[in-house]
C-alpha cells in the first residue's frame, strides 16, 4: 500500500495531462480529434518516461541503491502499463474509426445544372471587372 503512495504523483500528473488535453482538444475540435491527439500524446509521454525511468533504474541497480530502484521501478511499471494501455486504445480507436485521418476525396460533378453553368460563365466574364469596380481605393 505504501508503494502506491510513491507513484501517486505520477498517476496524478498523467491524469491531469489527459484531462487538460482532452478538454482543450474536444472544445477546440471534435471528440474524435481529441481522442487521436490524446493517444499520440500519451504514446510519446509514456514512451519517453519509460526510457527515462529504465535508465534511472539501471543506474541505481549499478549503484546498488535499493530505495531508488524500488521507486523508479514502480514508476517504470506504471509508464509501461500506460504505454500498453495507450496502444490498446489506439487499436480500438482505429478499429472503430477505420477512415479517420484519411484525406477526403474531391467530389466530381458529372452533370452540372444550368444555373451553376451560367453562374460560372458569368464569373469568368465579369468577375475581374466587378472585382475592380468595388475595390476600395
Amino acid at each position: 500500500m505504501i508503494r502506491l503512495y510513491r507513484i501517486l504523483p505520477l498517476l496524478v500528473l498523467l491524469a491531469v495531462v489527459a484531462v487538460v488535453v482532452y478538454l482543450i482538444m474536444s472544445f477546440r475540435y471534435s471528440s474524435d480529434k481529441a481522442k487521436a491527439t490524446l493517444i499520440t500524446v500519451f504514446t510519446w509521454l509514456c514512451g519517453v518516461l519509460s526510457v527515462v525511468f529504465a535508465l534511472i533504474t539501471l543506474y541505481a541497480l549499478f549503484e546498488q541503491n535499493t530505495p531508488v530502484i524500488e521507486l523508479t521501478g514502480s514508476c517504470l511499471a506504471v509508464t509501461l502499463i500506460g504505454f500498453v494501455v495507450t496502444r490498446i486504445c489506439n487499436a480500438v480507436f482505429r478499429k472503430n474509426h477505420p477512415h479517420y485521418g484519411e484525406q477526403v476525396a474531391q467530389a466530381t460533378i458529372i452533370n452540372e445544372s444550368i444555373t451553376s453553368r451560367f453562374a460560372e460563365a458569368f464569373r469568368r466574364a465579369f468577375g475581374e471587372a466587378l472585382r475592380d469596380t468595388f475595390k476600395r481605393k
